[in-house]
């Protein structure tokens, strides 16, 4: 008995050590993989210690840290919820992390929920600067909660022979063509390597054949620009296109990537080997990365010729206020850089600050950051320049900032624009892990429309005092508005808008007018016919039937009834009566019952469709007012209304 106790106490000590062995092989595997930059082949082996090992927090924030920098936000964002609520303590920020990626997803309720909560219960060591994390992030949770999309707005996502399968984005405009940087695609290429093979960027050149739609892409100066093993991406031109500057980027000794700024010169249409840029925007320890170069050119204050050309660009240096933070430096023609300058905390966050662009028509710089009060990820922001000063940031609108990451945010002209975003309309890749594409932003110039309304006869005769009630169709959320004669108001582009007109003593008017098609020019104008209310004589309804001595409607009837039905919706105040009408044959008493009955019918039927009894009247008038009097016309038989008040607004 006590050899085969023995015997099960060994076999459960070899297993126990067996499997010690086997979950400390896996975490060195999974270790030296990530320092190759594996995420990937990391990533599956830390879940499958998670799988077969059981509780071990380490390994659970491991799988929550490696799926939030592979974008699988879902995945990341369950793995932070099991080390705060089911592993309370070990892990406090991992609340944080998970109200973050919740903000991300565009969950704002519950990001406002957990980052309130973080902020109360969090004590560690830097507990200020989480603090003013939150606080920021609190303020986005509660603007984007608030936001209201702008409709003047259009993003659509940039066709395939641009977006590839793979990561696509930096681009921007030149003399009518598309650059723009991408992995180079191998039709091999497997999801596994494709995460972690360290694959590198290269930028593309597409003509543009029309707006939205580009030519296939091409690499832009292979052997040149583009070299084999060789990261290369975030392209710009000098104004005279005779220099291109761009980012390069490759490993330092300690096993980071360093990235910096290059610049090829062309000479009789050949373009030299790209040289650094000086030790200011560079770092020759390779310690940190430079990036994003854009340029700013401006004439010297007080002088008509000279210019003054500026390099801004996105850099790690020391000196900032985060992670990556916005520098500028005067560039001379010798690509020599002097006056470094950080643009200081107005634009820099302390998160990262990435892709300027400067748009030299509106004197105005983009970039994007992570760092102040948004949607959420990335968000794109803008400041004015004066001679070479930033000035204040100013928030894009959504649809241009989502909950997602948003950059790269790059004017072509006045109305249009490009956005790189993995926003919900982007590509996914395995495991719904998600990727940039490249967007095409149309903002839409603003229409007016002026409403006019006028009596109808033969004078056309304007009308003062109308008022128009203005609303979208099939609009929940938007309501409706009311504007005088002659007071242009703004229209949204592909949208149906119902227009009613009202003025006391008329028939109020009912009309819808449609934005989906091309609309020119900028200010519109439409009119409105009003039939003023008289009370004293009756409106033959035409087109209505009945069956041969009956009150029985036929079904032709309903066209011209439903016209009524539609007059007295927009008509609300009035209450009307329903006369019927008989030709002169036959006696007075059976005329009489069968006007009656006929026009009780219709009197029905506008029941049944929703219309008040109180609104309506039924009347047999029989053969006592015929229109022709001289004859047995058959269109003496007839179906009229009257309006027994006036048609007041507000009643």
């Amino acid at each position: 008995m006590m050899r085969k106790f023995t015997t099960t106490l060994l076999f459960c000590f070899l297993s126990i050590l067996g499997l010690s062995q086997y979950k400390s092989t896996k975490l060195k595997m999974a270790e030296s993989l990530l320092e190759e930059g594996k995420k990937f082949a990391a990533l599956k082996i830390y879940e499958d210690i998670a799988k077969n090992q059981g509780d071990n927090t380490e390994v659970y924030l491991k799988i929550a840290e490696l799926n939030e920098q592979l974008f699988n936000y879902n995945e990341a964002a369950k793995w932070y919820y099991e080390l705060f609520e089911i592993q309370k303590g070990v892990f406090p920020k991992s609340e944080f992390k998970f109200a973050e990626i919740q903000m991300i997803l565009g969950n704002y309720e519950l990001a406002l929920k957990h980052f309130i909560n973080f902020n109360k219960t969090y004590t560690g060591y830097d507990k200020v600067l989480y603090k003013k994390l939150c606080k920021n992030h609190i303020q986005s949770c509660e603007l984007s909660l608030k936001s209201i999309q702008n409709s003047e707005i259009s993003i659509k996502r940039i066709p395939k022979n641009i977006n590839s399968s793979y990561t696509d984005l930096s681009p921007f405009i030149f003399k009518n063509k598309l650059y723009f940087s991408s992995i180079a695609v191998d039709s091999t290429m497997t999801y596994t390597n494709y995460l972690d093979s360290a694959p590198t960027f290269q930028v593309y050149v597409s003509e543009q054949i029309n707006e939205g739609n580009f030519d296939t892409a091409h690499l832009f100066i292979p052997e040149v620009i583009n070299k084999a093993y060789s990261h290369t991406s975030n392209g710009c031109f000098s104004n005279d296109g005779n220099k291109f500057l761009f980012t390069r980027c490759k490993k330092n000794s300690k096993g980071n990537t360093i990235c910096k700024i290059h610049c090829s010169i062309k000479t009789d249409s050949i373009w030299s080997d790209p040289i650094p840029l000086g030790s200011e925007i560079n770092d020759k320890n390779n310690d940190f990365s430079s990036t994003h170069p854009t340029l700013m050119s401006y004439l010297k204050r007080g002088h008509k010729k000279d210019t003054i050309t500026k390099i801004i660009f996105a850099s790690t240096m020391p000196g900032g206020n985060g992670g990556y933070d916005l520098w500028m430096a005067t560039l001379d023609e010798n690509l020599n850089t002097s006056k470094l300058e950080n643009l200081g905390r107005k634009i820099n966050s302390m998160g990262n600050d990435l892709t300027p662009f400067y748009s030299p028509d509106e004197k105005t710089l983009y970039f994007s950051s992570n760092g102040h009060v948004g949607f959420g990820g990335l968000d794109v922001f803008k400041t004015n320049i004066k001679n070479g000063r930033a000035k204040n940031k100013t928030l894009l609108d959504n649809p241009i900032n989502t909950s997602w990451d948003d950059w790269y945010y790059v004017k072509k002209d006045k109305e249009t624009a490009f956005i790189v975003s993995n926003r919900e309309e982007a590509k996914t890749y395995y495991q719904n892990i998600r990727l940039d594409d490249i967007f095409l932003v149309k903002t839409i110039t603003k229409k007016y429309l002026t409403l006019f309304a006028y009596e109808n006869n033969e004078e056309k005769r304007f009308l003062e005092g109308v008022i128009f009630s203005v609303k979208m169709t099939n609009d929940k959320k938007h309501h409706e508005s009311q504007f005088e004669t002659n007071e242009p108001f703004q229209i949204i582009p592909n949208k149906t808008y119902e227009i009613i007109a009202q003025k006391n003593g008329y028939f109020n008017k009912s009309i819808l007018f449609s934005t989906h098609h091309n609309i020119e020019p900028d200010t519109l104008k439409t009119e409105l016919k009003l039939q003023k209310i008289d009370t004293s004589n009756g409106i033959i309804i035409d087109n209505i039937y009945f069956e041969y001595n009956s009150h029985t409607l036929k079904p032709e009837s309903k066209r011209a009834l439903n016209k009524l039905y539609k007059l007295l919706i927009i008509n609300p105040s009035l209450r009307i009566e329903i006369g019927a009408h008989t030709d002169v044959k036959g006696s007075d008493s059976y005329n009489i019952e069968l006007s009656l009955k006929r026009a009780e019918s219709v009197v029905n039927y506008l029941v049944n469709k929703g219309i008040g009894k109180d609104v309506l009247t039924a009347k047999g008038y029989g053969k006592s007012s015929p229109i022709f009097k001289k004859t047995e016309s058959s269109r003496n038989r007839r179906i009229e209304f009257k309006v027994l008040n006036e048609n007041n607004i507000g009643d």
